[in-house]
């Protein structure tokens, strides 16, 4: 995933070329690139990444308010008209996204103008990304804030000018100016009870800020932290705190269509590739087996008709067993099948079981429904002209009777 940082300045028309800090990251949170790049030449190298941007604090308002413990649409509803004495704009010409409700049951909130909001979409959209989400820069220190009073570091994020992170027990997490920073410091504190005030320090010290603290405000230093690290793990969440593209920016985090269906398209191609590999295994024998039932037929013609020119064997076969020709003794066993099978057209009972022959005789075996019938088909075979027959066996069967005729030329 993507993580691009939205400059302090607002973006207009001509802007879409401005150079961005963005960081690559794993599943599991660990960076695995940054740098600063254009999002034009962000989409030339990671084009299949998902992105998600982050709202500078300078151009996002973090506030805590307290709303009655109601369902989430009755609070999304209220929450406008609780901010309304906190904000110096007026609603309509302000984008509020309603957070999650903190540890000490006052809900967070996040209020952006909309004069913003459509360059910074606009600049993503002609660069050709997809924004998965918009997230507050600030927000995404607020698991880090401590439990009680203020903790101020310097911020660890790549900008241009310095600005200090100031988290509170009671307060969303801001960035400020270091000339501002001492102001709003001082006025949290006097807002604390004097055995609360508590000011932590990490890498600063009082003077570095301009702050000026009474006795009752303790002061404490503690070795600075790297809490970059930590915000980033916060922006790759399944499911962020804030996201800016809510309501009338509202876009859906899950993945494109086409990526959704994309186990389905790899298996529909997988199953593709099997059919069309069974279906030419299936050419290929059907092929073989072609060949191989022509080679047959070409051993048979030339053992039936030895003395036929073979051109097409099937062809002349049908026109052998249609001709009704005289039978000559030297015309193979052709013949010898045509007179049997024209003595078995006129028995529809009777069946072939089993041919077997040589260019001198032809044994059939076939199964007829009596001994009457059997007697009837060699009377008939015997007034066949140029043959003669030979009943070579006879077995009777509860379905009838099964014989092997011999069928022959008169001079063999």
């Amino acid at each position: 995933m993507l993580i691009v940082l939205l400059p302090e300045q607002p973006l207009l028309d001509g802007d879409a070329a401005q150079a961005l800090s963005w960081w690559r990251l794993e599943r599991d949170g660990s960076v695995l690139a940054t740098g600063r790049d254009t999002l034009a030449k962000l989409r030339q190298r990671f084009p299949a990444e998902r992105l998600r941007a982050l709202a500078p604090a300078s151009a996002v308002n973090l506030f805590r308010v307290r709303l009655p413990a109601q369902r989430a649409a009755a609070a999304r509803a209220a929450l406008p008209y609780a901010l309304e004495d906190l904000v110096s704009q007026e609603l309509e010409e302000l984008h509020i996204v309603m957070g999650p409700r903190r540890s000490d049951g006052q809900v967070s909130a996040a209020v952006v103008s909309h004069t913003p909001m459509r360059p910074w979409l606009d600049c993503f959209r002609a660069a050709g990304w997809r924004l998965e989400a918009l997230l507050p820069q600030a927000a995404l220190h607020a698991d880090a804030g401590p439990d009680q009073a203020l903790l101020v570091m310097p911020s660890p994020w790549p900008q241009t000018d310095s600005q200090v992170l100031v988290l509170s027990a009671q307060e969303e997490p801001v960035l400020l100016d270091p000339g501002l920073a001492g102001i709003w410091i001082n006025r949290r504190l006097a807002a604390l009870d004097p055995a609360a005030q508590t000011l932590t320090l990490a890498g600063l010290s009082a003077s570095d800020l301009g702050l000026d603290l009474p006795d009752t405000v303790e002061v404490q230093q503690i070795a600075e932290r790297d809490h970059l690290a930590s915000a980033l793990v916060q922006a790759q969440r399944s499911t962020p705190a804030f996201n800016l593209l809510s309501g009338p920016y509202a876009v859906s985090m899950a993945a494109p269509p086409w990526r959704k269906m994309r186990p389905a398209l790899i298996a529909a191609g997988v199953a593709l590739a099997l059919g069309l590999g069974w279906l030419a295994g299936e050419h290929m024998i059907l092929s073989q087996e072609r060949d191989a039932l022509r080679a047959e037929i070409g051993r048979l013609f030339d053992r039936s008709l030895p003395n036929s020119r073979r051109e097409d064997p099937v062809m002349q076969f049908r026109q052998v067993l249609q001709g009704g020709a005289q039978i000559s003794f030297n015309s193979g066993m052709g013949p010898l099948l045509h007179a049997f099978f024209v003595v078995l057209k006129e028995h529809d009972n009777a069946q072939v079981q089993q041919v077997r022959g040589t260019l001198e005789s032809v044994e059939v075996e076939l199964k007829v429904a009596s001994f009457s019938e059997l007697e009837a088909i060699r009377a008939a075979l015997s007034a066949q002209p140029g043959i003669s027959e030979n009943l070579e066996g006879a077995d009777s069967e509860n379905e009838g009777v099964t014989a092997r005729i011999k069928v022959q030329r008169s001079g063999a």
